[in-house]
């Protein structure tokens, strides 16, 4: 019996408790991104862009100006017994410039992956095209975190 209580009672209070989405489609963001300008990797930049644009609120009248400069990297990190690379490390830099609404504010956000590598030079460059493409939504994820931080 006193288990049902607890919870029946832990059940009333967590369900409460006023949690919503940060991600909601109801809840689109209350600005508007525009591009500016763009350097460093152009694939990478436009799956960011991509990323941003949906993100971003067309509809409003808040715009922010961005800025964007990407630095993607790829080290080898070992090499086998042939002196052949095994494994690397992708990496991406990426400086964000965001000016509107009376501020400016500059950043950089960072992602970095190990990548092993595949036989197939076909299957590895496609594998690294998807971390790429998981590199840009994280940093657009991010983005839209600082902006709504610093406001």
């Amino acid at each position: 019996m006193r288990k049902k209580l607890f919870i029946i009672f832990i059940f009333i209070f967590t369900s409460a408790c006023g949690f919503t989405p940060l991600y909601n489609d109801n809840n689109k963001s209350n600005y508007n991104i525009l591009i500016s300008d763009q350097k460093g990797d152009q694939i990478l930049n436009d799956l960011i862009i991509e990323e941003i644009k949906r993100i971003s609120n067309s509809q409003s009248k808040d715009n922010l100006f961005l800025t964007i400069d990407t630095k993607y990297e790829k080290k080898i990190i070992s090499k086998d017994t042939k002196g052949s690379a095994s494994e690397y490390e992708l990496s991406v830099f990426t400086y964000f410039s965001i000016s509107g609404l009376g501020t400016e504010q500059k950043f950089l956000l960072k992602e970095k992956q190990n990548l092993k590598n595949i036989s197939d030079k076909f299957e590895q460059k496609n594998y690294e095209n998807i971390i790429k493409k998981n590199f840009a939504s994280s940093l657009a994820r991010k983005l839209n975190l600082e902006i709504l931080k610093r406001k």
